[in-house]
């Protein structure tokens, strides 16, 4: 492992699959990197077919939305890392996850915020070495983010 999920809490007396954290650490290193290819990537490798990601608000569903998801990704930001600090299991199998994570960004206009959000990831065929994610959701106060934009 390595990359944002290092220093998170996994939950004791369940283990979490392997593959399953590598998937979480995959996909949190696609969503820091602004290659413009990254929604391909995500959509292929992340998601499964019928797979739902909300980036903010907005749902974007199935693969050909998924790899239209990151086109205005970087539009305001110029670096971005996650990092992943508690995780919680809602069922035996590791298919349903909750999260706590924070998110330091720099933007465009060169002022730099960071917070903490909530998530959820809904993963199938978890007990697998291939899992893909079902669903990613997040909830967070946007608005340090909003007033950066506003003061640049």
């Amino acid at each position: 492992m390595g990359y944002g999920i290092d220093s998170a809490e996994w939950p004791t007396g369940i283990e979490v699959p392997s593959p399953v954290k590598q998937l979480i650490e995959r996909f949190y290193q696609l969503l820091d990197n602004s290659d413009p290819e990254i929604g391909y990537l995500l959509a292929g490798e992340i998601f499964a077919d019928n797979g739902v990601a909300y980036f903010g608000a907005t749902p974007f569903s199935g693969t050909e939305e998924i790899r239209n998801s990151r086109v205005n990704a970087w539009k305001v930001i110029s670096m971005r890392k996650h990092e992943v600090l508690k995780v919680y299991l809602c069922d035996k199998n590791a298919s349903d996850l909750l999260f706590t994570a924070r998110v330091a960004m720099g933007l465009t206009n060169g002022r730099n915020v960071e917070g903490e959000f909530t998530g959820r990831l809904v993963i199938a065929d978890p007990q697998t070495a291939s899992p893909k994610l079902l669903l990613y959701q997040v909830w967070g106060d946007t608005s340090a983010l909003v007033n950066a934009l506003r003061e640049g």
